[in-house]
């Protein structure tokens, strides 16, 4: 591209993969721990075109992880996607930062990731997981999702997270990656939920209670996750569809489980929002 910005990239991947990357539109939704990592990645790798979606603020337990946030905007209740668009448009001023501040439920993210040609989920629940999958879908957009995680006590804790590709031959569905009881409890209505928990009782994430979650974690889960990206994008290779890290045992593996057959959302409505 005659930019030394990209020399070191292009030593890697070579010039028409540079400009692969830098023609490429993502959409980013959640910009937190996880979010706000692959935003800086992406701007350092070249991506030029980003619109992040998220509808939340910074906060003060935000900023043990949410990378460009400062203590000053917990008192200006800046917006997390205008926090990514600052920094990355720091890290290359050739960017353009588009924010969406809104849910994933709305228009606005329904048409940012129509326009997107590559989508990265960071997103926390299960069900705006299972949302997000659809849209995709719809409108069949490669999708790297992204999450991190933590259980157990003592000497049992342990700590990571995993990544998973979906591009139309297998999904955060037929992988069997999404937890269908925390689905189904987040869907019911306050009511609903009340007797199920009353009779089944209910863990502390099913609560929305925040546990541990520190930012060298959710760092090492955005790195696989934009790796896998530089190298879908480039041709480098074939993205791995699902890798788990197990930061307690220092360790990376990858799934190679067949999806289930016949899946909806592979074969049933993709591409059904194109027509």
């Amino acid at each position: 591209m005659g930019d030394e910005r990209y020399s070191r990239n292009e030593a890697l991947f070579g010039p028409q993969g540079q400009e692969r990357i830098v023609a490429t539109k993502a959409t980013i939704i959640g910009l937190g721990g996880l979010g706000s990592h692959v935003a800086q990645q992406l701007g350092y790798l070249g991506v030029e075109t980003q619109k992040p979606i998220d509808c939340d603020v910074v906060t003060s337990s935000s900023l043990n992880r949410l990378v460009g946030a400062v203590d000053a905007d917990i008192a200006a209740q800046t917006k997390k996607v205008m926090v990514a668009k600052r920094m990355v448009e720091a890290i290359n001023p050739s960017a353009d930062v588009q924010p969406v501040y809104a849910k994933i439920s709305t228009s606005e993210a329904e048409a940012a990731i129509a326009a997107a040609d590559v989508v990265f989920g960071c997103l926390d629940r299960d069900l705006l997981r299972l949302v997000l999958t659809e849209l995709c879908s719809r409108y069949a957009k490669p999708l790297f999702d992204l999450a991190t995680d933590t259980g157990g006590e003592g000497d049992e804790l342990w700590y990571g997270g995993r990544v998973a590709f979906a591009n139309g031959a297998g999904c955060l569905v037929c992988r069997d990656v999404l937890d269908q009881q925390e689905i189904r409890r987040d869907s019911m209505s306050p009511e609903q939920r009340e007797v199920h928990d009353r009779i089944y009782g209910v863990k502390r994430g099913a609560l929305g209670e925040t546990g541990p979650m520190v930012v060298s974690v959710n760092g090492v889960v955005a790195s696989l996750a934009v790796t896998e990206f530089m190298v879908f994008v480039t041709g480098m290779r074939e993205p791995v569809a699902h890798l788990t890290y197990k930061g307690h045992v220092a360790t990376v593996g990858r799934n190679n489980d067949p999806p289930e057959p016949g899946c909806y959302f592979c074969t049933g409505i993709w591409g059904s929002g194109l027509k």
